[in-house]
């Protein structure tokens, strides 16, 4: 599989818009207002304090969270709805769980099948949701755990497999399901820093190969490296955006200085 074949759009449509998003659970107010685009074959990195919104949006895109306010599309169709004339519907559990088949979500926590070997793992979404026949799908996890550097490991559970065999185990089971868009929730902060870097290279290989990406990150690194846009959010609205070497080497806004002179 080459994610390229996967990504091409129409290159005048975003792969996501948000417009005004907000989100609240009870009194609070967690979003307050996102705006963001990302185009296709587009990484763009979230950066932020703890607390700022930038998960919650992320969960926002494929509605694992139901938005308050404001629209959000992904690939021309809206996030949990359809239009019809002036008006919005919301979507039946079946329709929402068929479109967000299309986007891959990789979490803070591996959230692998303790028991199911890593290949089992990568196939078994395939197979119950795609009805990809079982040996079609065996060989592409195969190739998909070589892509990510576990040709080796197909046979071992993930009690046999360090913290970064695992996510990228849960990336390769993400990308078994052919996503137009790949959803990253900080995937390497439950790490031990010295295996950072093996899923770090595979998120790089899947940039190289113009997947559209967005990433929850405090790898400011990576995200000058990688990111062809970079959102700096605080209090759940976007503070400012714009390239790495604005947001990142020249930043406008007081509040993204304050962070950066931090984690840098």
């Amino acid at each position: 599989m080459t994610v390229t074949d996967v990504t091409t759009r129409t290159a005048t449509r975003p792969m996501v818009r948000a417009e005004g998003v907000t989100k609240r659970y009870g009194p609070v107010e967690v979003l307050k207002g996102i705006d963001l685009t990302v185009a296709p074959g587009e990484v763009t990195c979230l950066l932020g304090p703890s607390g700022s919104g930038k998960s919650t949006f992320l969960r926002c895109i494929n509605h694992l969270e139901r938005i308050d306010g404001g629209q959000l599309w992904v690939d021309g169709e809206l996030v949990g709805y359809r239009r019809h004339g002036d008006k919005l519907y919301e979507l039946k559990a079946r329709e929402v769980a068929r479109r967000r088949r299309d986007i891959g979500m990789v979490f803070q926590r591996f959230n692998l099948f303790p028991h199911l070997t890593a290949l089992a793992n990568v196939i078994e979404a395939p197979v119950r949701v795609l009805g990809t026949p079982r040996e079609r799908a065996r060989a592409e996890a195969a190739r998909l755990l070589e892509r990510v550097g576990l040709a080796d490991k197909a046979g071992n559970y993930p009690g046999q497999l360090s913290g970064g065999q695992q996510q990228r185990v849960a990336i390769a089971r993400a990308l078994a399901m052919h996503p137009k868009l790949m959803l990253f929730d900080e995937p390497t902060s439950a790490l031990d820093p010295e295996l950072v870097g093996d899923v770090l290279d595979v998120m790089k290989g899947l940039a190289a190969d113009g997947m559209t990406m967005v990433v929850v990150t405090h790898e400011m690194g990576f995200a000058r490296e990688v990111a062809d846009n970079v959102a700096f959010l605080d209090g759940g609205v976007v503070v400012e955006s714009g390239t790495p070497a604005e947001v990142l080497g020249a930043p406008k806004h007081e509040r993204t200085r304050a962070f950066l002179d931090k984690v840098l």
